[in-house]
This record gives C-alpha cells, structure tokens and sequence, in this order.
C-alpha cells in the first residue's frame, strides 16, 4: 500500500466545483470528490489506483451559474419650477404633478439560447458526438451530469451532455 507521502495529486478543475483530474489517465478524467475534504484518499474508478484530493477543490454539490449584475436605478426628482427652462412656468404659478412619480420600465431578460445535446456513442461510455465537430472526433464527458454546457474542443462551440 503507498503511503501519502508516495501518492500523487489529482488536478483540480477551476470552473468544475467539486470534480479533479486523475494523475493516471492519459488524457486527464474527471473525477467526482464532492464531499471529500482535501487530503483525502481517493481510487481512480478508471484505473483503481489511489490519488489525494488536492486543496483547493470546492465541494459544491452543483455548480452555480454566474448571476448578473443588478442595475442600479435611481428615481428621478421631481421636477420644480425652478428646473423649468423658461419663466413662463414661473410666472403662470402652475406647478408639476409630482404625485406621480415615473415607473422603471420593467426588466427584459433574454431567454437563455438552447444549446444541442451531443450525441452518445453506443459501446463508449463516456464519450459523445459533438453537433459541430466531425463524427470521428470524439469528446469526453465522463462524470459529467447531464444537461451540462461542455465547450467543443474543435470548434470551440457550446453544447449539452446528453443522457448516456
């Protein structure tokens, strides 16, 4: 059995909470340790071999999707006889209504674009097709949930894992 001192580290995966890379795989697998704290030993479930958990590794059950930033609104003041760019406001005394204050107009948000599934590969647990890339070219997704963004490596583009 390796001590701690003999076994090597997973990566960690910055925009991927709770998941690392296994040091045994070649290229790098994703790996679940949600809920393990670093330091932990962990069996690689592609090799069997036993990695630590690095430090650093967010236990997140899920990951968040960045919220976006508020606007900020400030009411407007109410308009006096002072602000009106002629006298003859002034001088008739007719005052604005300042009862009824303007209303923001209400927050359009843009509806989230529908990304594709890739396409499963029967007999390739793991992999999949990307819609952008050529059928030859596969991507893993292993130990990824599904319905989650993954950025084609050949063409850069977004799509979903599909169910396997």
């Amino acid at each position: 059995m390796l001590n701690a001192a003999q076994m090597p580290v997973a990566q960690v995966v910055a925009d991927l909470p709770g998941y690392v890379r296994t040091p045994f795989t070649n290229p790098p697998r994703l790996v679940d340790v949600r809920g393990m704290s670093a330091g932990s030993k962990v069996v690689c479930p592609y090799t069997q071999r036993p990695f630590l958990v690095p430090g650093g590794v967010s236990t997140a059950s899920t990951p968040s999707a960045p919220s976006k930033p508020k606007k900020e609104v400030t009411p407007e003041r109410p308009r006096t006889t002072a602000d009106a760019p002629n006298s003859s406001v002034a001088a008739n005394n007719v005052t604005p209504n300042t009862s009824a204050t303007p209303t923001p107009p209400p927050a359009v948000e843009t509806p989230a674009v529908e990304l594709p599934y890739g396409n499963a590969i029967a007999g390739r647990p793991g992999f999949v097709n990307s819609p952008y890339a050529a059928k030859h070219q596969l991507v893993d997704v292993t130990g990824l949930p599904v319905g989650m963004e993954v950025k084609c490596p050949y063409t850069g583009k977004l799509f979903r894992v599909p169910p396997q």
